[in-house]
């Protein structure tokens, strides 16, 4: 068989995840004008690579473009409702596939990957609990089967970390968050599809909840 190649980042690789981190922490912060000579010096890239990067971003809908020029787009209520919505149809249904399939390999995995989560928030380091949680989510869909509804989840990743990173942030969504995907592991250690997926819904509706409380402060 052969073995899978890994391809070396580029120079536009390594300045789109920087860009795009910047966007999901809110560094970058909604509505903000982007500054393509600005952003050349703080990347050390040629405006060439940086207007690349920013039709990238405009294609995950996290640039928005008018005759003012580039900026960081906002998120709408409806926006995050149906963000929301499909994020608890497509990972209840891997939930539920990983659940009716457990091994204790894919629990250890998933146990791993959530301590992993849990640790870095009770450090404080938010944007290492999202690359985490990103490995966490991906595990879940993949062990599932389910590579084409991955492949959606990805290209709304990068809205869905915008949110994931306000929540977690808070005191509340640090602590409550890895316990909801405890429970999730535990009902998909024990076989219970059932309870899995009604863990995954309740997870992902408390998220729904404080997303839209917090974008509209």
């Amino acid at each position: 068989m052969l073995e899978k190649v890994e391809k070396p980042k580029t120079l536009k690789d390594t300045a789109l995840e920087q860009l795009r981190l910047a966007i999901m922490i809110g560094q970058l912060a909604p509505g903000q004008r982007l500054v393509e000579r600005t952003i050349c010096e703080q990347l050390g890239v040629s405006r060439t690579v940086v207007r690349e990067c920013i039709r990238h971003l405009e294609s995950e809908h996290l640039v928005t473009f008018s005759a003012g020029g580039s900026s960081v787009a906002v998120l709408e209520s409806d926006e995050i409702r149906q963000i929301y919505h499909l994020r608890a149809m497509l990972e209840s249904e891997a939930v539920r596939h990983c659940a009716e399939q457990a091994s204790p390999e894919l629990v250890a995995l998933l146990q791993e990957g959530l301590i992993q989560i849990r640790d870095n928030l009770h450090a404080g380091d938010v944007v290492e609990a999202l690359a985490h949680s990103y490995a966490f989510y991906e595990r879940l869909f993949v062990t599932a089967g389910m590579t084409v509804a991955w492949e959606l989840t990805e290209r709304l990743n990068g809205r869905i970390g915008r949110l994931r990173f306000m929540t977690l942030s808070t005191k509340e969504r640090s602590v409550k968050g890895p316990n909801n995907l405890q429970d999730i592991v535990n009902n998909v250690a024990k076989g219970d599809s059932k309870a899995a997926v009604k863990a995954c819904r309740k997870h992902i509706d408390e998220a729904c909840r404080m997303g839209l409380h917090l974008n509209q402060q």
